[in-house]
């Protein structure tokens, strides 16, 4: 229950630092523009997939609610 409240937690930040990102002159790059920079090189491709599939399994295979 500890870790789905910890899961919970970090969406909320993470949704809190994209709208605080998308606010007119917001000084920080929204999430939209750091993926696709990653997305350019091979190397952050696979940091994208690694960590698309470390969340997957984290999320949704062992910490789910019954």
């Amino acid at each position: 229950m500890i870790v789905t409240i910890i899961w919970l937690m970090l969406i909320g930040t993470g949704i809190g630092i994209e709208l605080y990102s998308r606010r007119a002159g917001g000084r920080w790059s929204s999430l939209a523009n750091v993926v696709s920079a990653l997305w350019a090189r091979p190397a952050g491709r696979l940091l994208l997939v690694g960590l698309w599939a470390f969340a997957g399994w984290h999320m949704f295979a062992r910490y789910t609610l019954p």
